[in-house]
């Protein structure tokens, strides 16, 4: 019982950390309501992607979301998401009641964007490294699964909310969808819950009595008994800058991160357009929902599982896995994206494969350099996804409105609209897979000179023999 209510406040953070996570993912839900910001503005598909893109640009700034909760802690990390993010939805929010004012101002949307996702990004620190530090490292895989997983759950909940509560029935007219609403309910989802994490997300230490010996290193588990091993299980030195950089394995994760995040981005705030160009945007709630669920299963899926499995395979190999799917699923997109059932599970392999990045990604991070530098060591690696996903959806939004062909026309219709992205991220998804393939291969032979070591220490004869 003692125990039990020692452990409360490690519980309450954590189900706030779930919460603060959701609401932070929210963020990503820009593809429900994307064809009525591009109605009630009148804007054109390439404006549409700067600006959804933008919002992704803010929440990928994690360096000084990272560094701020490392130096200053959870608490002040959520005042701040409270405060930057609260004014981002609030100016948008704005923008519903001036629609003719913002018709030839789209810069600004892109600033109210990108400050609703910098503000997101501090919930997003504050939940993560808190709930990280607060449970022992054989959790990691476990504890940063049910976060990203409540990550993915945001969008798909506001997806639900936004068609349940503000499309009100419009579904082929766009621009009478209750857009500011929605706004307005995201301004205070972020009040809320930044107070919430103010009130509950602080440092709590665990047991160290309940320690296991086989520590991680590079998906390798070296027996226990000899002292000279011990040294080789320890964690990992707290690495970070040049030091980090100049490291093959932080490439791999990078670069692959960076294809990946930055493809999987573009699909996801597009499902509205496509569904649109297909005709049947009429599924536009159910597809904006199924993407993030799909998610939260991999999530979990990827964090438990990897758990289990990484002192016989690496992190990596799980990762490589749903890539490999994903690329598959994107290959065949080019030439049959607008059937029905395969533009389906489409949606549901990219989702699977996004949880599954989101969620080793960072758990990666925090064993291979540590948790002391990880708000700033992950908080770099997101900031390359915020140039990567802009380029990337500037060149889906250039694509689109070449193929209109008619001028003045701001929507297109049929494959041939997506043809030519569709081979593009499936060109960067294949080439996430060769560098998931580098690192898994460089974790291997890791763990083929760990056990070496030990076979030749244990066999090596005594000198006080």
């Amino acid at each position: 019982m003692g125990k039990f209510i020692k452990d409360v406040p490690r519980i309450l953070a954590l189900i706030v950390g779930g919460v603060g996570m959701g609401v932070a993912g929210s963020i990503y839900c820009f593809g429900v309501y994307s064809n009525a910001v591009k109605k009630h503005f009148n804007y054109t598909q390439s404006e549409v992607e700067v600006i959804s893109a933008m919002s992704n640009f803010g929440i990928s700034l994690g360096f000084p979301a990272g560094f701020m909760c490392e130096r200053l802690g959870a608490r002040w990390t959520s005042l701040a998401a409270l405060l930057i993010a609260g004014l981002g939805f609030m100016l948008s929010w704005s923008t519903t009641l001036l629609e003719e004012f913002y018709h030839p101002k789209v810069w600004l949307q892109d600033i109210y964007f990108f400050i609703s996702g910098f503000g997101a990004v501090f919930m997003y620190m504050a939940c993560l490294t808190t709930n990280m530090n607060n449970f022992h490292p054989k959790h990691r895989g476990k504890v940063v699964g049910l976060m990203d997983a409540s990550f993915s759950a945001g969008p798909a909940l506001f997806a639900l909310l936004y068609g349940e509560i503000f499309i009100n029935g419009h579904d082929t007219d766009e621009q009478n969808q209750n857009l500011g609403g929605f706004y307005l309910m995201s301004a205070i989802s972020f009040a809320v819950t930044g107070l919430l994490g103010i009130i509950f997300l602080h440092p709590i230490s665990y047991d160290s009595v309940d320690f296991e010996e086989n520590t991680i290193i590079g998906g390798d588990s070296l027996s226990s008994s000899n002292p000279s091993l011990q040294q080789m299980k320890e964690e990992p030195k707290q690495i970070t800058g040049l030091k980090m950089i100049k490291r093959f394995d932080f490439h791999y994760i990078f670069w692959a991160y960076i294809f990946c995040a930055g493809l999987q981005l573009m699909f996801q705030n597009n499902i509205g357009t496509y569904l649109k160009s297909y005709r049947i945007e009429e599924y536009t709630t159910l597809f904006t929902t199924i993407n993030p669920i799909a998610g939260v299963f991999s999530k979990f899926f990827a964090g438990f599982m990897s758990d289990m499995l990484v002192h016989r395979l690496p992190r990596a190999s799980i990762l490589l896995a749903f890539n490999v799917g994903q690329t598959i699923a994107l290959v065949i997109a080019v030439f049959f994206s607008d059937n029905f059932v395969i533009l389906l599970i489409i949606l549901l392999v990219v989702g699977f494969a996004n949880g599954a990045l989101w969620c080793l990604t960072p758990t990666m991070i925090s064993e291979f350099y540590g948790m002391q530098y990880f708000g700033r060591n992950w908080g770099s690696i997101m900031l390359g996804n915020a140039f990567g996903g802009l380029l990337i959806q500037q060149l889906f939004g250039w694509m689109y409105d070449s193929s209109i062909g008619i001028e003045g026309e701001t929507d297109c219709y049929g494959l041939i609209c997506f043809r030519w992205s569709f081979i593009m991220i499936a060109t960067l998804s294949f080439c996430s897979v060769i560098f998931n393939l580098g690192l898994l291969q460089q974790k291997l032979d890791q763990s083929k000179q760990g056990h070496k070591i030990e076979h030749e220490m244990c066999c090596k004869p005594s000198t006080n023999d």
